[in-house]
């Protein structure tokens, strides 16, 4: 068993290290109060994190009012309509690229007119994308990376859903995480490999023994 499996992880640990590349957030669903004094401030380093009410070391994204309002540190740039500090955030369409190509401000700023029904907009209640590039906590980047969001201009709160970048440095597809690992189905295919071999050797016992030595005929035989 050791010698058909050594084989499969050598072929497997590659893929997984490629996976690696891109950090997801998993399901958060943090949610925006319909408040200009309770707004919710998110460090997108923090993977394991909720959000703080109150700006915290770190901070990326602080956002209110349900989403009305959204604010960007220095190291958290999202795409915008041109390169202003007031330019509106842009909703992305799921599978589009995030990279160097787009426009960002490069300073901290805020949007407030990027709720609506117009093109590049947030429809309100609905679930959007913003694209963004992030200088991390260690000074490392810039990564390129999307959050969904679900942003309300009717009274409701918002929420932020979910998030993940690069940290390779790549563009990324909006919405795109992590691959399962190789690991786990390559290990898989081992094993059913190794199931099928026991069950050919239990039925036919003798399908790997040595056929038995032919008797000599000790008339032929030297004396």
């Amino acid at each position: 068993m050791k010698r058909l499996l050594f084989p499969i992880f050598a072929i497997a640990l590659p893929a997984s290290s490629v996976q690696a590349a891109i950090l997801y957030s998993g399901q958060k669903n943090i949610t925006i109060t319909n408040s200009f004094f309770t707004s919710v401030y998110i460090d997108i380093d923090d993977l394991a994190g909720s959000g703080s009410s109150t700006r915290q070391s770190g901070w990326d994204v602080n956002t209110f009012f349900g989403g009305e309002g959204f604010g960007n540190s220095m190291n958290f740039q999202p795409v915008r309509e041109s390169a202003t500090d007031s330019s509106a955030i842009v909703n992305l369409t799921n599978g589009s690229l995030v990279a160097p190509s787009q426009v960002y401000f490069n300073a901290p700023a805020g949007s407030t007119t990027h709720i609506g029904t117009n093109s590049g907009q947030f429809a309100s209640g609905s679930d959007g994308f913003i694209g963004f590039k992030l200088i991390d906590n260690s000074a490392a980047g810039p990564y390129f990376g999307w959050m969904r969001v679900n942003f309300s201009n009717t009274g409701a709160s918002g929420t932020v859903v979910d998030w993940a970048y690069d940290n390779t440095g790549s563009a990324i597809s909006v919405g795109a995480v992590p691959e399962p690992g190789s690991i786990a189905l390559l290990v898989l295919a081992g094993t059913l490999i190794l199931l099928r071999r026991e069950k050919r050797d239990r039925d036919c016992p003798n399908a790997n023994s040595a056929p038995p030595a032919t008797a000599t005929n000790s008339k032929n035989s030297s004396p």
